[in-house]
């Protein structure tokens, strides 16, 4: 298994990322938001240096973290251009993934409803060679692993898998379990993981440090290796070591402000997760 992060859970300066990566020795970048704008509405020349950059040092970016369906259903046909945008960006900087989401749960899409109107958009990135991961998510209908296993069963194409995001479970208003009920779920579709940990406070579920809330993580991690996953581990904590983001930050996630703090809760997760990794090998 390969390591990553997403870089604006602590930086908007790719310089600054960069820094991380190479300190705790990562394979790749997971990008979201940089220089305070999502990926997808940075201009050509930027998205070329930034390649450069990365690759230059040694690293590669594994997945485009955008918020591609993360939106009202009535209002999926607005997506369409920030796809194209993704699309432009994931040929610039050679990534082979992008992420995406069921739309938001507030309008009441169906998972056959979500699955009919992500066809189109699935068959137009395969053109293009690019799998889009889809997402489990509390604020999308795809509240659980679950739930993302039947949408991905009905889109039923060869370029869409699963990011399994154990964290996220804790979230999940229907209760479903991290491990090993969420794996079992998307096992066998999952192409790309996230790393987050939470625990359940009297006033909701709350990140906190890799290791330190309800992710059972050393048996995640047995399953995960034991199944035979090559993919990356991508750090995507949402913990800030003073104060909580907010949940319009963490329902939309990216810019400044959501990376203000995040710099000492990410190295205190990744060094959490090395550790895991060394003990469970």
């Amino acid at each position: 298994m390969r390591l990553s992060v997403i870089t604006d859970e602590f930086t908007q300066d790719l310089s600054e990322a960069i820094r991380f990566a190479k300190e705790y020795d990562l394979d790749a970048l997971e990008l979201r938001t940089i220089d305070d704008l999502p990926i997808e509405q940075l201009s050509e020349n930027r998205l070329c240096e930034i390649g450069s950059l990365i690759h230059e040092a040694g690293l590669s970016v594994c997945n485009l973290a955008g918020s591609f369906g993360k939106c009202l259903y009535r209002d999926r046909e607005n997506e369409k251009e920030k796809l194209e945008k993704l699309i432009r960006a994931a040929k610039i900087l050679d990534v082979s993934y992008i992420r995406g989401f069921g739309f938001f749960s507030e309008d009441g899409p169906s998972i056959e409803e979500a699955a009919k109107a992500l066809v189109d958009p699935v068959k137009r990135l395969e053109q293009e060679g690019i799998t889009l991961l889809l997402e489990a998510d509390p604020s999308v209908t795809t509240t659980n692993h679950r739930a993302l296993r039947k949408l991905i069963e009905r889109i039923d194409r060869p370029n869409v898998g699963a990011i399994y995001d154990p964290g996220n479970d804790i979230w999940d208003p229907q209760g479903e379990k991290p491990f090993p009920d969420g794996w079992n779920e998307v096992k066998t579709s999952t192409r790309h993981i996230h790393i987050k940990d939470a625990r359940m406070t009297k006033d909701g579920a709350q990140a906190v440090k890799v290791g330190s809330g309800e992710v059972d993580f050393p048996s995640i991690l047995k399953a995960v290796r034991d199944s035979g996953y090559e993919g990356f581990l991508s750090l995507e904590t949402h913990y800030r070591v003073q104060g909580d983001l907010s949940e319009e930050q963490m329902k939309t996630p990216g810019g400044a402000a959501f990376s203000s703090g995040g710099w000492q809760a990410c190295r205190e997760s990744m060094e959490a997760l090395k550790n895991f990794l060394k003990i469970t090998e």
